[in-house]
């Protein structure tokens, strides 16, 4: 009867062994969104694909539902926690009426997948012991840094002329575009790789304030952040710098003692000193790639488009490409006219107003399409169906088109409905969080930064970490 008994605990101590080694893959995995990706092909309203994330989701929720199936665990105080079901009920019942039922039967399927996964790392979270946390911070940091020099590398490649099947690079990340090329690492497009670089520049800040401000940990601030700015997204810089913003607010105002708020003080100037110093970084290396790439863009035309971009064309430094001189050219005229065959325009010459354009213009065009009726107002278009909704009212070219922000998205296929159950699902995070473990800065700006994200895409299949990361992370800090 011992012996049966010991075998059992024996096999339960494995299973949670296993549970952990995934999780200490899951940041790897997150940062392999788009490549390596197995393709099924495509329809008229969408793409068929699965990435290595998803595969992560569905193996991990596989293990846990039989875990937690075998501890009793599975439907614990679901009387209690029936709130939580509100909102993902809504989006599965809106498929029912969805213009585009697969899409969003897929939709809703990765977000159960999402559901439970967080559902069953904080059942866990009593088996996550300081061993643990110590490890996952260190495959956390370390595939983060790993990422981040595949970035830099990227942009060698790009320069040097490798071609894009060998570089991963996405069309529109390349030196032809600026001049200088802005990674995508294994994400699809810059944007994701810069929205996987909030949780991690995020978590260090915190623990450089907090807990560990080491040289080691500030050289990690250094390269993750550095590699933030090179990734060229406004979306994913705009939100690191505000959920940085809300986190200096949270540890000033919430230090009553003076002496801890002097040295908090300190160390945030510390973090928002090497923030300015990695732009500074950022920004001489774009400037540096733009000389030596085969465009005709300078130092300055480089440095000039980075600052007119970033401040959507507030910032305009009056630099001008250079002339070639046909009597300087040593080689004559012959050699003078290769050199300007041989030099390249880049397609933007700095703020691209066009894709502000866009977003705006699907924005207003997805509120059109939701104010129409009063069905559509309250019920939505149903899930995975804003594309052909948009399409159907003649207010985009194709029913592929998705609204690039995901609170006007959500609020088109579910309607005042589901955004009411989203908000209150936010309200329960919160609650269930500080009544736990004492919700801390560091988590609510992660979420901060990740909510100001949100405003510049949706979609959930290449953005994982916004929903996953954040459960983990508030369970091992």
């Amino acid at each position: 009867m011992l012996k049966r008994k010991l075998d059992k605990n024996t096999a339960k101590k494995d299973a949670y062994g296993i549970i952990k080694y995934f999780l200490y893959c899951l940041p790897a995995c997150l940062f392999f969104s788009y490549y390596p990706v197995i393709s099924f092909g495509s329809g008229e309203t969408m793409n068929f694909e699965i990435s290595l994330p998803i595969i992560w989701l569905v193996l991990f929720d596989v293990m846990a539902l039989v875990l937690l199936g075998k501890d009793k665990k599975l439907f614990s105080g679901l009387k209690q926690k029936w709130m939580w079901l509100l909102f993902p009920v809504w989006l599965s019942l809106s498929v029912i009426w969805s213009l585009n039922v697969t899409r969003g039967v897929l939709t809703v399927g990765i977000l159960w997948l999402i559901y439970f996964a967080g559902y069953a790392m904080w059942e866990m979270r009593e088996t996550f012991d300081e061993e643990f946390r110590a490890k996952w911070l260190k495959w956390f940091f370390g595939a983060t840094l790993a990422v981040c020099g595949w970035c830099a590398i990227q942009c060698v490649l790009d320069l040097v002329g490798v071609s894009r099947d060998y570089s991963l690079m996405c069309a529109g990340c390349t030196y032809q575009m600026f001049g200088f090329p802005h990674p995508n690492g294994f994400a699809i497009e810059p944007q994701f790789m810069g929205n996987l670089l909030l949780a991690p520049t995020i978590l260090v800040a915190w623990l450089l304030v907090k807990k560990q401000n080491s040289k080691i940990m500030l050289f990690c601030f250094f390269i993750i952040t550095t590699t933030l700015f090179l990734t060229f997204s406004r979306g994913a810089i705009y939100a690191f710098v505000v959920g940085l913003l809300f986190m200096t607010g949270f540890l000033m105002f919430g230090t009553k003692v003076r002496k801890e708020r002097i040295l908090v003080g300190k160390r945030l100037g510390l973090v928002w000193g090497t923030v300015v110093l990695s732009f500074l970084f950022t920004l001489n290396m774009q400037g540096m790639m733009a000389q030596v790439s085969p465009t005709n863009d300078t130092y300055m035309t480089g440095v000039g488009k980075v600052l007119n971009h970033l401040s959507l064309g507030v910032i305009d430094l009056p630099v001008e490409k250079p002339v070639e001189n046909l009597e300087e050219n040593r080689g004559g005229e012959e050699d003078s006219e290769q050199v300007e065959s041989d030099a390249q325009d880049a397609v933007f010459d700095g703020y691209v107003a066009e894709s502000t354009d866009i977003r705006l213009k699907l924005s207003s065009t997805a509120f059109e399409a939701w104010s129409k009726d009063l069905k559509t107002i309250f019920f939505g278009v149903g899930l995975g169906g804003a594309g052909q909704a948009l399409y159907n009212a003649g207010l985009s070219s194709s029913p592929k088109e998705i609204v690039q922000n995901q609170y006007v998205s959500l609020l088109l296929e579910t309607g005042l409905v589901g955004i009411s159950l989203f908000a209150l699902t936010l309200v329960l995070v919160l609650v269930a969080v500080w009544k736990k473990i004492q919700i801390n800065g560091m988590m609510l700006s992660l979420m901060v930064a990740y909510g100001v994200s949100l405003c510049f895409f949706a979609g959930l299949p290449n953005a994982l970490q916004i929903y996953l990361l954040p459960v983990i992370v508030i369970l091992i800090i």
